[in-house]
């Protein structure tokens, strides 16, 4: 048992670099306003590694975009995400809308943005479900070290109205990518990683000591049948 519990406690991650296959569903099917994120986009099924994004339709809040700072792409650029809330037909939904190599430039391209007049009808778009990162204080006004959607819930008083928990990395052109400087964003996967399954290493450990005391009282009660024993021979 304590061996079967070993086997249980290491637990290989099923995200990887690269996927074999990519299919695309609605947002509404795997995420709800006001709920937990509990969306996995990347899936083994049979041999094949499967990366699930989405689609769903939306304005944009141009006004409201804000910069997220220290991103890198895949190709190891660092630079800012341009991260915009955007209102679909059930909630709002921040979206990271394009990459931005350097500093000065994104701070110029976010006032360009913010500017924007943007036709307020639906259009559809494509991307990566992502779940929200931690909370950090912000750098400086309109620029954020991390993607954290309660924060930026906060900053844009949108408290009153349901709000997607994850955000969506646009892995399309959008209209935000005809302002000047802004790229293409590109998300890499996690590296493939060991989880360590902590419930079934104590269960491990606790099957071995149950046998090593198993042992021990059976030692423990031979030892005194043979005691017993000896000593009613000498009484003979």
């Amino acid at each position: 048992m304590a061996q079967w519990q070993i086997g249980r406690t290491f637990i290989e991650n099923a995200a990887t670099q690269s996927w074999s296959k990519v299919e695309v569903v609605e947002l509404e099917s795997i995420a709800k306003p006001n709920s937990p994120f509990t969306f996995s986009e990347v899936s083994v099924i049979g041999e094949k590694t499967v990366l699930t994004k989405v689609k769903t339709e939306f304005t944009l809040d141009a006004a409201n975009a804000v910069l997220i700072a220290d991103r890198i792409q895949v190709n190891g650029e660092r630079g800012y995400w341009i991260v915009v809330p955007v209102q679909t037909k059930t909630a709002i939904l921040f979206v990271a809308a394009g990459f931005i190599e350097n500093e000065e430039q994104a701070k110029t391209a976010l006032a360009e943005i913010k500017k924007l007049v943007i036709v307020q009808a639906l259009f559809p778009q494509t991307g990566r479900y992502l779940p929200s990162e931690a909370p950090v204080q912000a750098v400086q006004q309109d620029v954020y070290d991390t993607l954290s959607v309660p924060q930026l819930v906060n900053r844009d008083s949108f408290q009153e109205q349901p709000v997607y928990t994850g955000f969506m990395a646009l892995t399309e052109s959008s209209p935000l990518s005809l302002v000047d400087g802004v790229q293409l964003l590109t998300v890499g996967m996690p590296q493939s990683d060991s989880q360590v399954n902590w419930l079934s290493a104590f269960y491990a450990i606790e099957w071995t000591v149950f046998a090593g005391f198993a042992v021990f009282m059976w030692w423990r009660l031979l030892a005194d049948a043979y005691k017993k024993q000896q000593a009613a021979l000498l009484a003979e």
